[in-house]
């Protein structure tokens, strides 16, 4: 277990050094040390259950190793599963990923506390699934603490969503940057909840930093609330690059037959210390980073209908332009383009998915 925690913490600091993921788990076992585990919350090689199909139970899970950077924004990525629904109540009463201010052994109360209502300073995001007079029994809602009544409210709730109770696998998306947070369920395309909300405002942190995690809870209606994947990462600054005085053009289009890609970077000529940035849509993916022959590695979605890639050179090397080589890979195919910039121009590639 020892070694798996110092390779777990080696990954995440040259990941941090060169690109934004914090952690990525898959086998919630093995990264057990790094979450802060609290009530009925228990994890296995394949889930990381918050908590089991039975009455009047709570749990709640904290990535404790660090806390965000909630100004300079960051992206969470989970699978969940919710099943073993009580016969008479046909399952209760939710989840929720919750951003605090707290300590790491905060939790909540039980059923239509959703494991979270106790826990001052948060912002959270609800996956309720028993109707306590919210109109439905199977909704997302963004609620947050209010300080100044001492009590929790309800900024937006939606009830257009998948069913989350039918024992399918689910996928969330959820996305903080420029003070809007955007939200997606089981579908990359149009998100399900965009708003605009000042979080460090909310949960009264004075540093920029927080805690995340999840918290669940059941009452007399109960069911099994796991996580089967989760993924955290931080938005990186942008480069010291005045956009506005260079000129982008895409000179190629590419269509992906998949929403998840993996892209890989490097320099197929002479290595002549060219420094480069990439943007995908409105996120920095590297920043000011010195190519060399090895292939650096990002693994990107591709949200929406499509969205352009663009290369943009931090210096001239000792060859001018800044050539890089780019690969797109969507799980069948891989293509391959080159990418030129300089500091007056950049070349970009729109990355479209296949019909």
């Amino acid at each position: 277990m020892r070694i798996v925690q110092l390779l777990f913490i080696c990954i995440c600091c040259f990941n941090l050094l060169n690109g934004q993921t914090i952690f990525k788990i898959n086998d919630f076992k093995a990264y057990e040390t790094n979450l802060s585990l609290v009530g009925n919350a228990t994890s296995f090689v394949n889930k990381l259950v918050l908590t089991s199909s039975k009455p009047n139970t709570k749990g709640a899970c904290w990535y404790k190793e660090r806390s965000i950077d909630i100004v300079k924004g960051f992206e969470t990525e989970f699978t969940f599963l919710i099943s073993q629904s009580d016969i008479n109540h046909n399952g209760g009463d939710g989840f929720a990923f919750v951003i605090h201010k707290q300590n790491l052994l905060s939790i909540g109360g039980f059923g239509d506390e959703l494991g979270y209502k106790g826990i001052k300073d948060c912002v959270v995001i609800e996956f309720d699934t028993y109707n306590n007079n919210e109109g439905s029994k199977n909704h997302v809602a963004l609620s947050f603490y209010e300080k100044e009544k001492g009590d929790y409210r309800k900024f937006s709730t939606v009830h257009e969503i998948p069913e989350i109770t039918d024992g399918n696998q689910h996928f969330t998306k959820i996305a903080y940057k420029d003070g809007f947070l955007t939200v997606y369920l089981d579908s990359y395309l149009f998100p399900i909840l965009s708003t605009k909300i000042d979080i460090g405002e909310k949960i009264n942190s004075s540093d920029g930093e927080a805690w995340v995690g999840f918290t669940s809870s059941t009452s007399s209606a109960h069911a099994e609330h796991a996580l089967l994947t989760w993924n955290l990462k931080q938005f990186l600054p942008p480069p010291d690059i005045v956009e506005e005085n260079i000129e982008v053009v895409n000179t190629h289009e590419i269509a992906v037959k998949n929403r998840k890609l993996r892209l890989r970077i490097w320099d197929h000529n002479k290595i002549d210390g060219d420094v480069v940035s990439l943007k995908w849509g409105d996120e920095w993916i590297i920043t000011e980073y010195k190519l060399t022959a090895d292939k650096k590695e990002i693994d990107i979605v591709l949200t929406g209908f499509n969205k352009q890639l663009i290369l943009f050179a931090n210096n001239m090397g000792a060859i001018p332009p800044n050539t890089a080589s780019v690969e797109i890979y969507d799980g069948i195919e891989t293509q391959t383009i080159v990418l030129d910039a300089d500091k007056q121009s950049s070349e970009g590639v729109l990355i479209k998915l296949a019909n």
